[in-house]
């Protein structure tokens, strides 16, 4: 079954964007949300021996802790939870909106439910707050609840319906799904999306089909029920003495040729196993405790050829190539499991162990990266421990749609044992995984033709490494980074590819942090571009001073690059950060146009909101300073801008209308030491288009930087003159 890695990368950045408003995320949070489009009630009554009563008064507070706390709720939460959900959120009345049920042999108060006719303003009926008492529980009170939460709502005039709830609670879900609920999938406060979820619970429900819904109601995909595999059952051994591998393939094959499905390896057992290669759509499911253990045998390896699996013996030793620097043997051996291009959809999950073989005869290990994927599109690795292990522990590769969580990484032994190596990929997380590794631990990897490939991956084709959320990680290395990034794809024509851009780095622990700014597979010197990082909440012990050489444009908490890169588009968007509006084309560059490089950027489609394009700087205060540029508009008002990053101030602007190309000078002294984005936005609502070209920032403390300015363009009117100085760079 497809699924989703678990981020909407056109929300992705809603932490920096902020229409996506607090009540949006308080409101979702990370429950599983129902809507009901079309309500309809069964004509249930109130079973025999109850009745409903209204909520009264304060008093009662006792009687709904005293239900809420079996199940709905923890057991320490008092009055202060029942404001919290009933009188102060936007939309509860209790004293309107919430109801008991009482045994009427005793007068006990044994059931609740809250009926809110208009949650969080967004118009629809909410169903909210629903408890039974277990003791009650399996005598028709929960349908009875729903069809009369429903028959309610009907009655107020409401015609669309939702609710929160939560994966355990199965016969509820069971009975809002009999009453006309269905599934939705959106992405909570924890960029986590809700499909996988969605996907147990038919499972656990055992359902032949459910429809599954966009966050806006319209019909996204229908799930059904997984098929199921279990290895012992295809002759598996789990003793950790027989070779499995065949056993497990045939699992996986047999789930991929149904369409997809979970291929299980029952909890306790040991797999002794060789390559194994996952197919589309199949998840490999660790029962608790289960351990994949790597073959030490050479004779037990397959590769792909084609459609087939061949025999194949993965080479020993520790570098491949003695004249090709880090040519370490397990960018050729194929990985213990392995994803390869064209698959799609592929996850490892469950509370197991891979180990890698006995370290014992060092000179006799097959040194192998535990899990490897190249050019995959959408896959999970999630809960499971890595160990023993003598290679980098997991290397996706040119992949995207990637989601790593709560993997514990540990126990390396001869080899240079990094944690998660990320080349050239793009809509991933790593979320909530504790580290221990003997090399760099998490990392961010931009690479053009490198020499090492030609095994199982290649970066001759690269793709930009963007939109990547590292968060919630304990990273810590033995002697190199616990995070940062590899910056080695300054040999490819075009940067755009090997641009790192859009990465959220927040909430982590880290050791160390730094970066690899040169390539040593090239003569060229610089290094690829890297646009846009966030960093937040984090704990980092010690930082590298090669961080602080790489030139990002629009950085936080640390210094952004001191000048402007690609002013004039040469190298298209690289460097250049957008906030498009509704429209997806409204920011971008334009090539063949009449500029010296033949390109531009633009903003447009300014009538469907504010549109900028922009790059981040950091200016130091108190020395004059120029914001220069070429720009033209189709006639619409536009503005250039200084504006703090963190403070969202304007700190100077100035305001252009022209139709045709202009010089333009915006001169400013900036307040304060700080991050800033400079560059052109809209300064009205209106239909129309603004050019940029030629962008430069002039001052900055130039000689601190080790710029000295010259004066101005004899040929170009407004172009300043300048030359670099490297002592003076070294002075300040």
């Amino acid at each position: 079954m497809p699924f989703n890695c678990g981020l909407n990368f056109y929300r992705f950045y809603d932490k920096m964007n902020p229409q996506n408003t607090p009540k949006e995320r308080s409101a979702n949070m990370s429950c599983l949300k129902m809507y009901n489009f079309a309500p309809r009630t069964r004509g249930l009554s109130v079973p025999d021996g109850f009745s409903v009563v209204r909520f009264r008064d304060e008093s009662e507070i006792d009687d709904w802790l005293y239900i809420c706390r079996d199940g709905l709720i923890a057991p320490e939460c008092g009055a202060e939870k029942f404001r919290c959900e009933l009188l102060e959120l936007d939309g509860p009345d209790p004293y309107r909106d919430t109801y008991f049920i009482v045994d009427d042999a005793d007068g006990k108060k044994i059931a609740t439910f809250t009926v809110v006719p208009d949650m969080w303003s967004t118009g629809m009926g909410y169903i909210h707050m629903v408890a039974v008492r277990h003791e009650y529980r399996g005598r028709g009170l929960g349908r009875f609840i729903a069809d009369c939460c429903l028959a309610k709502l009907i009655g107020m005039g409401k015609e669309k319906v939702f609710l929160l709830t939560g994966d355990a609670r199965l016969p509820a879900l069971a009975t809002y799904i009999k009453a006309g609920f269905l599934p939705v999938n959106y992405i909570d406060e924890n960029r986590f999306d809700m499909m996988n979820r969605w996907q147990d619970v038919v499972d656990a429900l055992g359902l032949d089909s459910l429809e599954l819904l966009n966050d806006d109601g319209t019909p996204m995909r229908t799930l059904h029920r997984r098929f199921k595999v279990v290895v012992t059952d295809e002759g598996a051994a789990g003793d950790g003495k027989t070779d499995d591998r065949p056993a497990i393939q045939r699992a996986i094959d047999k789930a991929a040729a149904a369409g997809g499905g979970v291929v299980e390896l029952p909890a306790g057992g040991k797999y002794l196993s060789g390559g194994l290669f996952l197919r589309s759509g199949v998840t490999l499911h660790f029962g608790d405790g289960a351990e994949l253990l790597q073959n030490p045998d050479p004779d037990g390896y397959v590769r792909p050829e084609g459609d087939r699996l061949v025999p194949y013996r993965p080479g020993y030793g520790h570098n491949k190539y003695p004249d090709v620097k880090w040519s370490h043997l397990w960018y050729y051996n194929y990985p213990l499991l392995f994803a390869g291009e064209g698959v799609h959809d592929v996850r490892i999950t469950g509370r197991g162990t891979i180990r890698m073989m006995d370290d014992s005869e060092p000179e006799k290990i097959l040194k192998i990266c535990p899990i490897g994927f190249y050019r995959v599109r959408g896959f999970e690795v999630s809960g499971v421990e890595i160990t023993d292990y003598h290679s980098y522990a997991m290397m996706p590769f040119t992949c995207e749609n990637g989601l790593i969580k709560d993997v514990v990484i540990h126990n390396w032994s001869h080899g240079n044992g990094d944690g998660v190596c990320m080349m050239n990929c793009r809509n991933m997380r790593v979320h909530g995984c504790r580290m221990f590794t003997g090399d760099d631990s998490v990392y961010i990897f931009s690479s053009y033709r490198d020499p090492r490939g030609g095994g199982w991956w290649s970066s001759d084709e690269p793709q930009a490494s963007e939109n990547i959320e590292i968060d919630h990680n304990d990273l810590k290395s033995d002697h190199c980074k616990a995070f940062g990034m590899i910056l080695w794809g300054i040999d490819c024509p075009d940067q755009e590819k090997i641009e790192v851009r859009n990465v959220y780095v927040h909430d982590n622990h880290f050791q160390t942090m730094g970066n690899w700014l040169y390539n040593p597979y090239t003569t060229k010197t610089g290094c690829p571009p890297v646009t846009h990082v966030r960093f937040e909440n984090n704990r980092i012990d010690a930082i590298e001073p090669n961080f602080f050489e790489t030139q990002i444009s629009d950085v936080n908490h640390f210094h952004s690059s001191r000048e402007i890169h690609n002013g004039a588009f040469g190298d298209g968007r690289v460097f250049w950060v957008f906030a498009k509006n509704k429209n997806e084309n409204s920011v971008d560059v334009r090539r063949n146009v009449d500029t010296e490089n033949g390109a531009c950027g633009y903003i447009s489609h300014l009538d469907e909101g504010d549109a900028s394009l922009y790059q981040g700087v950091f200016i130091r205060a108190g020395e004059p300073c120029a914001l220069w540029l070429r720009v033209r508009t189709s006639g619409v008002r536009c503005r250039l801008f200084v504006r703090g990053l963190d403070s969202g101030e304007l700190a100077a602007s100035l305001d252009f209308d022209n139709t045709e190309w202009e010089n333009k000078t915006l001169r400013f002294t900036a307040p304060k030491d700080a991050n800033y984005h400079v560059g052109i936005e809209s300064a009205e609502t209106a239909a129309g288009s603004a050019e940029l070209d030629e962008m430069r920032l002039l001052g900055n403390c130039d000689a601190a930087f080790g710029y000295k300015f010259v004066g101005m363009d004899p040929c170009r009117e407004g172009k300043p003159l300048y030359f670099y100085d490297a002592d003076l760079w070294k002075n300040g």
